[in-house]
Protein backbone atom coordinates (compact mmCIF):
# COMPACT_ATOMS: atom_id res chain seq x y z
CA UNK A 1 0.00 0.00 0.00
CA UNK A 2 1.39 3.39 -0.96
CA UNK A 3 1.86 6.20 1.53
CA UNK A 4 -1.40 7.49 2.94
CA UNK A 5 -2.70 10.90 3.96
CA UNK A 6 -3.81 11.65 7.51
CA UNK A 7 -6.21 14.24 6.11
CA UNK A 8 -4.04 16.99 7.54
CA UNK A 9 -2.56 19.43 5.02
CA UNK A 10 1.10 18.72 4.42
CA UNK A 11 1.10 15.33 6.19
CA UNK A 12 1.40 12.66 3.49
CA UNK A 13 3.27 9.46 2.86
CA UNK A 14 2.18 7.76 6.09
CA UNK A 15 2.60 4.01 6.02
CA UNK A 16 0.31 1.39 7.56
CA UNK A 17 1.80 -0.03 10.74
CA UNK A 18 2.48 3.40 12.23
CA UNK A 19 1.87 4.47 15.84
CA UNK A 20 1.76 8.25 16.40
CA UNK A 21 1.27 10.53 19.34
CA UNK A 22 -0.59 13.72 18.46
CA UNK A 23 0.24 16.60 20.80
CA UNK A 24 -2.16 19.52 20.91
CA UNK A 25 -3.32 22.35 23.15
CA UNK A 26 -7.02 22.42 24.00
CA UNK A 27 -10.21 21.09 22.42
CA UNK A 28 -10.19 23.25 19.27
CA UNK A 29 -6.78 22.00 18.22
CA UNK A 30 -7.77 18.43 19.14
CA UNK A 31 -10.87 18.61 16.98
CA UNK A 32 -8.95 19.91 13.99
CA UNK A 33 -6.64 16.91 14.21
CA UNK A 34 -9.24 14.32 15.10
CA UNK A 35 -11.93 15.14 12.57
CA UNK A 36 -9.44 15.62 9.75
CA UNK A 37 -8.12 12.14 10.53
CA UNK A 38 -11.56 10.51 10.71
CA UNK A 39 -12.96 12.27 7.66
CA UNK A 40 -9.96 11.24 5.55
CA UNK A 41 -10.47 7.64 6.66
CA UNK A 42 -14.13 7.73 5.72
CA UNK A 43 -13.31 9.26 2.36
CA UNK A 44 -10.65 6.63 1.73
CA UNK A 45 -13.02 3.77 2.59
CA UNK A 46 -11.23 2.68 5.78
CA UNK A 47 -12.62 1.39 9.05
CA UNK A 48 -12.38 4.20 11.60
CA UNK A 49 -12.39 3.91 15.38
CA UNK A 50 -12.48 6.81 17.83
CA UNK A 51 -12.10 6.40 21.60
CA UNK A 52 -12.88 9.63 23.43
CA UNK A 53 -14.22 10.87 26.77
CA UNK A 54 -14.09 14.64 26.36
CA UNK A 55 -16.85 14.69 23.71
CA UNK A 56 -20.08 12.67 23.61
CA UNK A 57 -19.66 9.78 21.13
CA UNK A 58 -22.85 10.68 19.27
CA UNK A 59 -21.63 14.24 18.71
CA UNK A 60 -18.41 12.86 17.23
CA UNK A 61 -20.39 10.60 14.90
CA UNK A 62 -22.71 13.41 13.79
CA UNK A 63 -19.85 15.76 13.00
CA UNK A 64 -17.68 13.17 11.24
CA UNK A 65 -20.56 11.80 9.13
CA UNK A 66 -22.13 15.11 8.10
CA UNK A 67 -23.86 16.12 5.96
CA UNK A 68 -26.87 13.86 6.25
CA UNK A 69 -27.79 12.21 2.98
CA UNK A 70 -28.05 8.90 1.15
CA UNK A 71 -24.32 8.30 1.44
CA UNK A 72 -24.40 8.56 5.24
CA UNK A 73 -25.83 5.07 5.86
CA UNK A 74 -22.98 3.07 4.27
CA UNK A 75 -20.39 5.47 5.68
CA UNK A 76 -21.93 5.06 9.12
CA UNK A 77 -20.81 1.43 9.16
CA UNK A 78 -17.23 2.62 8.70
CA UNK A 79 -17.14 4.58 11.97
CA UNK A 80 -17.21 3.32 15.55
CA UNK A 81 -17.07 5.87 18.38
CA UNK A 82 -16.84 4.71 22.00
CA UNK A 83 -16.00 6.19 25.37
CA UNK A 84 -12.27 5.86 25.94
CA UNK A 85 -12.67 4.97 29.62
CA UNK A 86 -15.10 2.15 28.76
CA UNK A 87 -12.51 0.66 26.41
CA UNK A 88 -9.22 1.21 28.19
CA UNK A 89 -10.78 0.18 31.52
CA UNK A 90 -13.24 -2.41 30.26
CA UNK A 91 -12.43 -4.86 33.06
CA UNK A 92 -12.53 -2.08 35.67
CA UNK A 93 -8.76 -1.56 35.48
CA UNK A 94 -6.24 -0.93 32.76
CA UNK A 95 -4.72 -4.13 31.42
CA UNK A 96 -2.14 -4.52 28.67
CA UNK A 97 -3.54 -7.92 27.72
CA UNK A 98 -7.10 -6.57 27.55
CA UNK A 99 -6.09 -3.67 25.30
CA UNK A 100 -3.97 -5.84 23.02
CA UNK A 101 -6.89 -8.23 22.69
CA UNK A 102 -9.21 -5.32 21.94
CA UNK A 103 -6.94 -4.03 19.17
CA UNK A 104 -6.58 -7.47 17.60
CA UNK A 105 -10.35 -8.04 17.78
CA UNK A 106 -11.03 -4.73 16.02
CA UNK A 107 -8.33 -5.43 13.47
CA UNK A 108 -9.77 -8.87 12.70
CA UNK A 109 -13.28 -7.42 12.47
CA UNK A 110 -12.13 -4.74 10.04
CA UNK A 111 -10.41 -7.30 7.84
CA UNK A 112 -13.47 -9.58 8.04
CA UNK A 113 -15.66 -6.71 6.85
CA UNK A 114 -13.34 -6.18 3.85
CA UNK A 115 -11.75 -2.96 5.07
CA UNK A 116 -8.19 -2.59 3.88
CA UNK A 117 -7.11 -0.36 6.76
CA UNK A 118 -8.04 0.44 10.36
CA UNK A 119 -7.59 4.03 11.49
CA UNK A 120 -7.87 4.35 15.26
CA UNK A 121 -7.60 7.46 17.44
CA UNK A 122 -7.50 7.25 21.23
CA UNK A 123 -7.91 10.37 23.39
CA UNK A 124 -5.88 9.73 26.54
CA UNK A 125 -7.45 11.87 29.26
CA UNK A 126 -9.04 8.73 30.76
CA UNK A 127 -5.73 8.11 32.57
CA UNK A 128 -5.66 11.43 34.45
CA UNK A 129 -7.75 10.35 37.46
CA UNK A 130 -5.21 7.55 38.03
CA UNK A 131 -7.50 4.51 37.57
CA UNK A 132 -6.39 1.05 38.69
CA UNK A 133 -3.62 -0.32 36.50
CA UNK A 134 -2.78 3.00 34.87
CA UNK A 135 0.89 2.43 35.77
CA UNK A 136 1.04 -0.08 32.91
CA UNK A 137 0.06 2.52 30.30
CA UNK A 138 3.54 3.18 28.94
CA UNK A 139 4.51 -0.47 28.88
CA UNK A 140 1.45 -0.84 26.67
CA UNK A 141 2.30 2.19 24.52
CA UNK A 142 5.77 0.75 23.98
CA UNK A 143 4.50 -2.76 23.21
CA UNK A 144 2.02 -1.39 20.64
CA UNK A 145 4.95 -0.38 18.45
CA UNK A 146 5.92 -4.02 17.95
CA UNK A 147 2.34 -5.16 17.38
CA UNK A 148 1.22 -2.47 14.95
CA UNK A 149 4.07 -3.13 12.50
CA UNK A 150 2.23 -6.30 11.48
CA UNK A 151 -1.15 -4.58 11.16
CA UNK A 152 -2.84 -2.74 8.28
CA UNK A 153 -3.51 0.06 10.74
CA UNK A 154 -2.64 3.63 11.70
CA UNK A 155 -2.93 4.37 15.43
CA UNK A 156 -2.91 7.86 16.92
CA UNK A 157 -2.83 8.60 20.66
CA UNK A 158 -4.09 12.10 21.53
CA UNK A 159 -2.36 13.94 24.40
CA UNK A 160 -3.34 17.45 25.48
CA UNK A 161 -0.27 19.53 26.33
CA UNK A 162 -2.45 21.67 28.60
CA UNK A 163 -3.42 18.71 30.79
CA UNK A 164 -0.52 16.31 31.11
CA UNK A 165 2.43 16.79 33.43
CA UNK A 166 5.94 17.07 32.03
CA UNK A 167 6.94 13.70 33.53
CA UNK A 168 4.07 12.00 31.72
CA UNK A 169 4.96 13.70 28.44
CA UNK A 170 8.54 12.49 28.76
CA UNK A 171 7.18 8.93 28.71
CA UNK A 172 4.89 9.80 25.79
CA UNK A 173 7.97 10.77 23.80
CA UNK A 174 9.85 7.67 24.89
CA UNK A 175 7.07 5.39 23.60
CA UNK A 176 5.99 6.89 20.26
CA UNK A 177 8.31 6.76 17.25
CA UNK A 178 6.54 9.59 15.46
CA UNK A 179 4.98 12.81 16.77
CA UNK A 180 2.27 14.88 15.13
CA UNK A 181 2.50 18.54 16.15
CA UNK A 182 1.31 21.67 14.38
CA UNK A 183 0.31 19.71 11.27
CA UNK A 184 3.81 18.30 10.99
CA UNK A 185 4.96 14.72 11.50
CA UNK A 186 8.28 14.51 13.32
CA UNK A 187 10.46 11.42 13.57
CA UNK A 188 10.87 11.39 17.33
CA UNK A 189 14.54 11.59 18.34
CA UNK A 190 13.68 10.60 21.92
CA UNK A 191 11.88 7.36 21.06
CA UNK A 192 13.18 4.29 22.89
CA UNK A 193 12.97 0.90 21.20
CA UNK A 194 10.52 -1.48 22.98
CA UNK A 195 13.37 -3.94 23.61
CA UNK A 196 15.15 -1.25 25.64
CA UNK A 197 12.29 0.74 27.16
CA UNK A 198 11.79 0.62 30.92
CA UNK A 199 9.28 2.86 32.71
CA UNK A 200 10.63 5.12 35.46
CA UNK A 201 10.91 3.69 38.95
CA UNK A 202 8.02 5.85 40.18
CA UNK A 203 5.69 3.94 37.89
CA UNK A 204 6.68 0.55 39.24
CA UNK A 205 7.31 1.31 42.92
CA UNK A 206 3.87 2.66 43.78
CA UNK A 207 5.31 6.02 44.84
CA UNK A 208 3.47 9.19 43.76
CA UNK A 209 3.82 10.06 40.08
CA UNK A 210 2.59 13.39 38.64
CA UNK A 211 -0.10 12.71 36.05
CA UNK A 212 -1.42 16.16 35.30
CA UNK A 213 0.30 19.39 34.45
CA UNK A 214 0.93 21.02 37.81
CA UNK A 215 -1.55 23.84 38.31
CA UNK A 216 0.23 25.58 41.18
CA UNK A 217 3.57 25.60 39.39
CA UNK A 218 2.30 26.42 35.93
CA UNK A 219 2.81 30.18 36.26
CA UNK A 220 6.29 29.62 37.62
CA UNK A 221 7.23 27.37 34.68
CA UNK A 222 5.77 29.90 32.24
CA UNK A 223 7.78 32.69 33.88
CA UNK A 224 10.94 30.60 33.65
CA UNK A 225 10.32 29.91 29.98
CA UNK A 226 9.67 33.61 29.36
CA UNK A 227 13.08 34.38 30.89
CA UNK A 228 14.90 32.58 28.06
CA UNK A 229 16.71 34.83 25.61
CA UNK A 230 16.10 34.62 21.86
CA UNK A 231 19.34 32.69 21.45
CA UNK A 232 18.34 30.25 24.18
CA UNK A 233 14.91 29.77 22.58
CA UNK A 234 16.53 28.96 19.23
CA UNK A 235 18.77 26.41 20.91
CA UNK A 236 15.78 24.89 22.74
CA UNK A 237 13.99 24.61 19.41
CA UNK A 238 16.99 22.79 17.95
CA UNK A 239 17.04 20.34 20.86
CA UNK A 240 13.31 19.68 20.38
CA UNK A 241 14.01 18.85 16.72
CA UNK A 242 16.56 16.25 17.80
CA UNK A 243 19.65 18.17 16.69
CA UNK A 244 22.98 17.64 18.43
CA UNK A 245 24.83 20.58 19.94
CA UNK A 246 27.23 20.55 16.99
CA UNK A 247 24.35 20.56 14.50
CA UNK A 248 22.68 23.43 16.37
CA UNK A 249 25.97 25.34 16.30
CA UNK A 250 26.28 24.89 12.53
CA UNK A 251 22.66 25.92 11.94
CA UNK A 252 22.91 29.04 14.10
CA UNK A 253 26.49 29.94 13.06
CA UNK A 254 27.74 29.62 16.61
CA UNK A 255 30.64 27.74 18.12
CA UNK A 256 29.84 24.41 19.84
CA UNK A 257 31.28 25.90 23.04
CA UNK A 258 28.73 28.75 22.86
CA UNK A 259 25.85 26.31 22.35
CA UNK A 260 27.06 24.22 25.32
CA UNK A 261 27.19 27.32 27.52
CA UNK A 262 23.73 28.50 26.44
CA UNK A 263 22.29 25.03 27.07
CA UNK A 264 23.71 24.93 30.60
CA UNK A 265 22.07 28.30 31.29
CA UNK A 266 18.75 26.99 29.91
CA UNK A 267 18.89 23.95 32.21
CA UNK A 268 19.59 26.18 35.20
CA UNK A 269 16.82 28.64 34.38
CA UNK A 270 14.24 25.90 33.83
CA UNK A 271 15.46 23.65 36.69
CA UNK A 272 15.78 20.61 34.41
CA UNK A 273 18.56 18.15 33.64
CA UNK A 274 17.93 16.37 30.33
CA UNK A 275 17.28 17.09 26.66
CA UNK A 276 13.99 15.22 26.73
CA UNK A 277 12.72 17.45 29.58
CA UNK A 278 13.70 20.47 27.51
CA UNK A 279 11.89 18.99 24.51
CA UNK A 280 8.70 18.57 26.54
CA UNK A 281 8.82 22.19 27.71
CA UNK A 282 9.54 23.36 24.17
CA UNK A 283 6.48 21.41 22.98
CA UNK A 284 4.32 22.88 25.73
CA UNK A 285 5.49 26.37 24.73
CA UNK A 286 5.85 25.63 21.01
CA UNK A 287 4.36 28.97 20.01
CA UNK A 288 7.31 30.63 21.72
CA UNK A 289 10.09 28.65 20.04
CA UNK A 290 9.60 30.32 16.68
Amino acid sequence: MNGLSLGIPGVVGVRPGTHFCALYSGPDERDRLLFSFLEEGLRHGDKCLCLIDDVEPERVRDRALRPAGPERSPRSAQLDVERASDTYLRSGAFSIDDMMSFLLERMDAAVGDDFGLLRAAGEMSWVLPGPPGWEELFRYESAVNQAVVQMPAILICLYDLQKFGADMLVEVLHTHPRVLLDRTVIDNPHYVDPTEYAPPAELTSGSPYPLVKAGAGRDEVTDRWASLTDAELRIASGVAQGLTNREIAEELYLSPHTVDAHLKHVYLKLDIHTRVELTVLALQHHGATG
